[in-house]
């Protein structure tokens, strides 16, 4: 049974280094296109990211104060890209000695980005918090919601929700609630 469970995680880690590396290419691409100097300061970042998810996410777990890292790296990214007007904010409080799953909260933030700042959505947010007590880590994130028909090619969406919530449910099971709200804005 536990190797059963390796063998899924496995399988999920899988689908994520492709969905996240596919989506920052899309960063890259648009850069590119507008011939942005920010392209070289991209590209930094990403190599960043990638050291990142290629080495470090192959352990159990690793301290968050790393995922906090990954997050404003990958924060940094996405302002390449995005309206300048948009309001990113995020903040954090944790306790040093917590360890986490490595890249559960990532793709939550790439949806909040990706719907959060694309789509013609006025007054474009996102907020991330993040805050430890004791053993347990409270992460929530809210963002402005666009026009979903303005998004990209329906048959590739949900898969980083629908796999951070499977791994949820191998990782941490009976131990974890993950709420989501959709509201019109």
């Amino acid at each position: 049974q536990k190797q059963e469970i390796e063998n899924q995680l496995y399988y999920l880690k899988g689908q994520i280094n492709p969905h996240f590396l596919f989506n920052s290419l899309n960063v890259l691409y648009s850069l590119a296109i507008d011939k942005k100097e920010e392209i070289t300061n991209a590209i930094l970042q990403l190599s960043d990211i990638l050291r990142y998810v290629i080495y470090d996410v192959e352990t159990d777990k690793i301290p968050l104060n790393k995922e906090i890292d990954l997050i404003k790296n990958y924060i940094a990214f996405e302002k390449n890209r995005h309206i300048k007007n948009s309001k990113i904010s995020f903040t954090h409080n944790v306790n040093e000695q917590l360890e986490v799953y490595p890249m559960l909260l990532l793709p939550i933030i790439e949806n909040s980005f990706k719907h959060g700042l694309k789509g013609g959505a006025k007054n474009i947010f996102v907020n991330i918090k993040i805050e430890v007590s004791g053993k347990i880590l409270n992460f929530e994130i809210e963002n402005s919601k666009g026009n979903d028909s303005l998004q990209e090619n329906p048959k590739y969406k949900g898969i980083g929700i629908e796999n951070v919530k499977k791994r949820l449910e191998l990782i941490y099971p009976k131990m974890h609630l993950l709420k989501v709200s959709d509201k019109n804005e």
